[in-house]
Parts: C-alpha cells; sequence; structure tokens
C-alpha cells in the first residue's frame, strides 16, 4: 500500500462524507461516488434487516453523500 501521507488530500474522510477524493469533473470520482452510494444501500438494507439502526442509518447517510458528490461532479 502506496504511503501517501505527504499528499496535501491524504485527509481520512468518513464514509458518509461528501468530500471529493478524486479530480473534481473525473470518471474516477463518479466511479468512487457510485461506491459509496452501493456500499450505503447494502449497509442499509442489512441494516433493515437486522434491525440494527446505527447501521441503517449509516448506511442511509453514505449513499445521501454520494449521490451529493454525483451532483457535485460533472464527468458524466
Amino acid at each position: 500500500m502506496a504511503d501517501n501521507s505527504d499528499r496535501d488530500d491524504a485527509i481520512d474522510h468518513p464514509d458518509d462524507s461528501s468530500a471529493r477524493r478524486h479530480d473534481r469533473n473525473s470518471v474516477a470520482e463518479e466511479t468512487s461516488a457510485t461506491g459509496q452510494r452501493i456500499k450505503g444501500a447494502v449497509k442499509d438494507a442489512a441494516g433493515d434487516l437486522t434491525g440494527n439502526e446505527s447501521l441503517e442509518d449509516k448506511g442511509e447517510r453514505e449513499n445521501a453523500a454520494g449521490k451529493q458528490r454525483q451532483r457535485d461532479n460533472d464527468a458524466v
């Protein structure tokens, strides 16, 4: 794994953050945001299925953050 500690953008973003992780208006950012939405949807469904409200809430936040990142990105 590469050491990114010297990068300016090497900030540890929580999973539910809508902060960009790649170059603005890039396909990489669009793909990453889609992955965040999928991960959030899976957590939301798993939390709903198991009755784990905390997991469900986290999934909803991650999904919403991914949607916001996609709205902010103009690659697609």
